[in-house]
């Protein structure tokens, strides 16, 4: 890692006299100071005027030097009431020159003034000057926040925490076995849990390292903030690490823990709101940013035992710090912040036993939840759910939020029509017109004109109407074991739901192809037409029962049946078949829509076919309330001949707003060839599986809607639904949540937000690794 060897600059004192008079007009008496990396050295004048000449490490990028440079000319500019260094400019008016050392290295020269006061000590430690301090660094951010450097993004740097994973495999190094455990446990949820909570963070550049060091003390009592110094930290990073790291570096003594944070996240606060994400990261960063400077001792005392080094003074009592904020709990902790920043605390963990026993009481004996025990849920965000302890799961399931918990477009777009205004469409509004014209241009042929209500439930119920209207038929086809909703009639079309196995007369099934286990395997030639047979006879039934076809419903990821993958000219032939019948095609896109099985924006996509009626359900608002019949002019037309059709929350503005922040997601992160990559990618990686773990039968899908089909034995396919049931928990156990489906209950089903990236695929193919290992 760069810089974990200092390799300072060392010039003689008399080459750097003659260097600075003859590029900066300075002259006077020399002392060194110390750096880490860099060559420091004051200069006074004889007027009692002081600089500060800086060597810069042979290693340092000059793109750095000159952020540090532009960075204070800007803070000069935007506050000047800021107490840090200005920048003096060479005779010929540049900001830094470039010298030639004694043994030929070239380093970047510069000048800043010099800060007198003096540097803060252990007994300056007290709550005032705390106070002080996180008021100072929030104002240091609040003058960086309008300037970008390119270089402090792209920089590598040892301080940075986001780097500190990469010291896992020295902890060995360290002296005490507690020490190890604790440092292993820190960066190992700092690489898994917090790494990734950052990426959605406000990000700046930021100073990062205001420590006792860099902070320099006038004269008073108590003694006034005189100086800021030592710009060489900084970096590009979430906002968020100015005030983790300073409260670090001044909670180097347990004791210190008691006044501290507290202190510093109140002063930091009232002048910069931290938000709430920021507040319940402060634990670890904090844990994070105290680990780093023992743990580099240790590297440094191992591999370069002979360099000068100004921290070995630190030792490894910071870590005790580790400790005793691991016995008062990142919960306790991070409530005494929210206190002091005036934030309600985190909500309380409740038992889970009593929140079931409520739940039987309130919401009846069934509990339609996930996992045993049940998981408690109180936060998400992205492709991450947060639990009541503040455990963090990586939602591989949940097909609702569907460009990600809070996705943060969405949620201002919710919030700001909201506060504006929130009604039905018997008024004129623009966002309905608007979403219905944009979701109108992503479907082909003359699916333009759409119908709103609240859930795929009740668009499903609709768009069945509308074809009984349209066809005076009156019957109804689906796959087996299917499922379009909770209302009456979307429960006909819903087997899989139906425990008492009672189909309505107007309702006939089809058998899924599948190729797995069904009556035609892959490979099979024709598979599609010989599965699209069995169209025949449900045509003919509902015909022979006076019923007639009015429509044929189908979810193009198959997604109840076993996540199938689309079967060449399946769905195509059974279409087919139905029209030729006089019934319609409703294509219910809740699952499948909106890019989950990448390449095309809609499911029938990959089936070749244009439906009659689209239905679009829970991921269009991303997980407001949305539902969408889209169909055509004459289809729409000749249901209103008949019916009244008028929804109160339907389309209303609020969730159209939703609606078009989903849409603008979707474009903008280009999540449907996402889709595609990440889910061949995920796919490709459980495949691999299958040499290790017998108990994979079967992995398929499209895009992020996949299949894992389990069986204790590949050759006769027995079902392996007890098994099935361990995985899930045990994915659980591993912070990573997926579902199970199929009539067996021996399908694996992985169908996560569609930001899903392939660093969260490595993380839950490696989850399912080792929980299939446990089975």
């Amino acid at each position: 890692m760069k810089f974990l060897r200092a390799n300072a600059p060392r010039l003689a004192t008399s080459l750097i006299e003659s260097l600075a008079r003859q590029h900066f007009g300075l002259e006077g008496q020399i002392d060194a100071l110390y750096s880490e990396r860099d060559q420091n050295l004051r200069l006074r004048q004889k007027n009692g005027d002081a600089w500060v000449l800086k060597i810069a490490n042979v290693d340092e990028d000059p793109a750095i030097i000159d952020c540090q440079i532009e960075t204070l000319r800007h803070i000069e500019r935007v506050d000047p009431s800021l107490p840090v260094p200005r920048v003096r400019l060479t005779v010929d008016g540049t900001t830094s020159v470039r010298i030639t050392a004694e043994d030929g290295a070239e380093h970047i020269f510069f000048v800043l003034s010099y800060l007198d006061g003096r540097i803060a000590g252990t007994g300056d430690q007290n709550a005032a000057l705390y106070y002080d301090v996180g008021t100072m660094v929030a104002r240091l951010g609040r003058a960086m926040r309008g300037i970008f450097h390119p270089a402090a993004g792209n920089r590598e740097l040892l301080w940075d925490v986001r780097m500190a994973p990469r010291l896992l495999p020295h902890v060995g190094l360290l002296a005490k076995p507690e020490y190890r455990r604790v440092a292993e446990q820190i960066l190992t949820n700092l690489r898994d849990r917090v790494l990734p909570q950052l990426e959605g963070m406000r990000a700046q550049l930021v100073h990062a390292d205001v420590h006792e060091h860099n902070l320099i003390l006038g004269d008073g009592n108590p003694p006034p903030i005189a100086g800021i110094i030592d710009f060489g930290d900084m970096i590009h990073g979430p906002l968020v690490f100015d005030v983790a790291n300073v409260i670090a570096d001044f909670a180097l003594d347990p004791e210190r823990l008691a006044v501290v944070p507290e202190a510093i996240a109140a002063a930091y606060h009232a002048v910069t709101p931290l938000e709430d994400a920021e507040i319940d990261l402060l634990f670890d960063l904090i844990s994070a940013r105290l680990l780093l400077t023992p743990l580099t001792n240790a590297v440094r005392r191992h591999e370069t035992p002979d360099e000068p080094n100004y921290m070995a003074e630190y030792g490894e009592h910071a870590i005790d710090v580790c400790l005793e904020m691991e016995k008062t709990g990142r919960r306790v902790f991070t409530d005494r912040l929210r206190r002091a920043c005036g934030v309600p605390a985190s909500q309380p963990t409740t038992d889970i036993d009593s929140l079931v026993k409520r739940r039987r009481a309130t919401m009846g004996s069934k509990l339609y939840v996930f996992y045993d025990p049940p998981l408690h849920m109180v936060k998400g965000a992205g492709v991450w759910l947060t639990d009541a302890t503040g455990r963090r799961y990586l939602d591989c399931y949940n097909n609702v939020p569907h460009v990600g918990h809070c996705h943060p477009h969405v949620v201002a777009a919710l919030t700001r029509q909201i506060r504006t205004l929130n009604t039905n469409t018997r008024y004129l509004g623009e966002q309905v017109l608007e979403y219905s014209e944009r979701l109108g241009a992503t479907l082909p042929g003359k699916l333009k004109v759409c119908a709103f209500v609240n859930s795929g439930s009740e668009a499903n119920d609709i768009a069945f109407r509308m074809a009984k209207t349209y066809t005076r038929a009156t019957g109804g086809i689906c796959m087996d074991f299917a499922y379009h909703g909770i209302t009456e009639v979307a429960d006909a079309f819903s087997p899989s739901g139906n425990y008492a196995n009672k189909v309505p007369p107007y309702m006939r099934t089809l058998t899924p192809p599948d190729g797995y286990r069904g009556q035609y395997r892959y490979g099979t030639n024709d598979m599609g037409k010989l599965y699209a047979a069995d169209a025949d006879r449900a045509v003919a039934s509902l015909r022979e029962s006076g019923h007639g076809t009015a429509a044929f419903m189908i979810d193009s990821a198959l997604m109840t049946n076993g996540v199938l993958e689309p079967v060449p000219g399946y769905v195509a032939e059974v279409a087919a078949k139905v029209r030729a019948a006089g019934g319609l095609v409703i294509g219910d896109e809740v699952q499948s829509g909106f890019g989950r099985m990448g390449t095309h924006m809609w499911g029938h996509q990959h089936h070749g076919i244009i439906p009659d009626i689209v239905t679009i359900g829970k991921p269009a608002g991303n997980g407001h309330p949305l539902g969408v019949v889209v169909t055509t002019p004459e289809i729409l037309e000749a249901f209103l001949k008949e019916y009244a059709f008028f929804s109160t929350f339907g389309g209303n503005n609020v969730s159209c707003a939703a609606g078009l922040a989903v849409l603008d997601v979707i474009e903008r992160e280009g999540l449907v060839e996402s889709s595609r990559v990440v889910g061949d990618y995920l796919k490709a990686a459980i495949k691999a599986l299958m040499a290790k773990h017998p108990l994979i039968g079967d992995v398929r899908g499209t895009g992020l809607a996949l299949g894992v089909e389990l069986v204790t034995d590949r050759k006769t396919l027995a079902p392996a639904a007890a098994e099935t049931k361990r995985v899930l928990n045990l994915m659980r156990d591993e912070g990573v949540l997926i579902g199970s489906e199929g009539i067996l209950g021996n399908i694996l089903k992985i169908r996560p937000p569609i930001v899903f990236k392939k660093e969260h695929a490595d993380i839950a193919v490696a989850a399912l690794d080792r929980a299939l290992a446990r089975v």
